[in-house]
């Protein structure tokens, strides 16, 4: 992959066998508690900008194309931009439910 070639998202994060898709939107303002759902994933902020908060009070702020991944002590996700933000999360399936796409 080149300096000039863009990531097809798309293509990456389809659901399969191994591997699973969740595309979260956030609206300006809104927020979302960083829970177990979110341990295992690969993130990929596709559009708007995020801040992320720590259980400690502390924050870093993501602009569109970050790629992120979340471990404790990280508690929130929040939208402080003017658009919704955009995020992809790919993560493994657990063994007992792999299944193939659509089952």
């Amino acid at each position: 992959m080149s300096a000039g070639d863009e990531l097809d998202l798309d293509r990456l994060a389809r659901d399969s066998l191994h591997f699973r898709r969740r595309v979260v939107e956030l609206s300006p303002g809104e927020e979302a508690q960083i829970d177990a759902a979110w341990r295992d994933a690969v993130v990929f902020l596709d559009a708007g900008e995020v801040e992320l908060e720590c259980a400690a009070g502390e924050s870093r702020h993501f602009p569109t194309g970050a790629v992120l991944c979340f471990a404790p002590p990280v508690r929130l996700l929040r939208n402080r931009g003017s658009r919704p933000a955009r995020l992809i999360a790919i993560s493994r399936r657990t063994p007992s439910r792999q299944q193939r796409p659509g089952g």
